[in-house]
């Protein structure tokens, strides 16, 4: 009898993270525009561990996830960005995401670039972000209006990475595209 309830209970757990897993890997990005953002300077510390990070990940994608990881190490949300005190939203996060993989990229003496865009968020072909703006008060709604996330081309490929939503929920958001 305590065999069933285990079974059942293992069974109720392993439906609940599929259908997560499946719930958060129907996530899409779409770039709108480039957001025009100056470029963080990076202190040498922070320096340090992106070149470690370098020396420890051959795949590019690899490379950008634990980049992407380390700013949401460094930063938590906030409705204002000051990212020397660790606070940002999205524009901030994307801003210090492409600084540090750019200068991964650098260290790796590769071509390629990241950038912040601007952009929608999309579940199930739902933009997130129009749906946030029905529901929520009108004195926020500009806040969600659209989102900034990071945009990385590495030749014919191109990867859209979040980190303010990866800090969030804990969870890596990126979508390779092939073009």
């Amino acid at each position: 009898m305590q065999k069933r309830k285990y079974v059942k209970i293992a069974l109720a757990i392993l439906v609940g993270v599929g259908c997560f897993l499946f719930l958060i890997s129907q996530i899409r990005f779409e770039k709108e525009r480039d957001r025009n953002v100056v470029a963080y300077c990076l202190a040498p510390d922070l320096k340090e561990q992106i070149e470690g990070i370098c020396t420890s990940y051959d795949t590019l994608e690899k490379t950008v996830k634990e980049c992407s990881k380390l700013t949401c190490e460094m930063l938590s949300f906030s409705a204002k960005n000051d990212i020397p005190k660790g606070k940002a939203n999205c524009v901030g996060y994307a801003q210090l995401t492409s600084s540090i993989i750019n200068y991964a990229f650098q260290v790796k003496k590769l071509p390629y670039r990241a950038k912040p865009v601007v952009g929608k968020v999309y579940l199930f072909g739902i933009d997130l972000n129009n749906v946030a703006q029905k529901i929520l008060p009108k004195k926020h709604r500009s806040f969600f209006k659209d989102h900034d996330f990071v945009e990385v081309v590495l030749g014919d490929r191109t990867i859209y990475i979040d980190s303010s939503l990866q800090d969030l929920t804990g969870l890596t958001f990126s979508q390779i595209s092939n073009q």
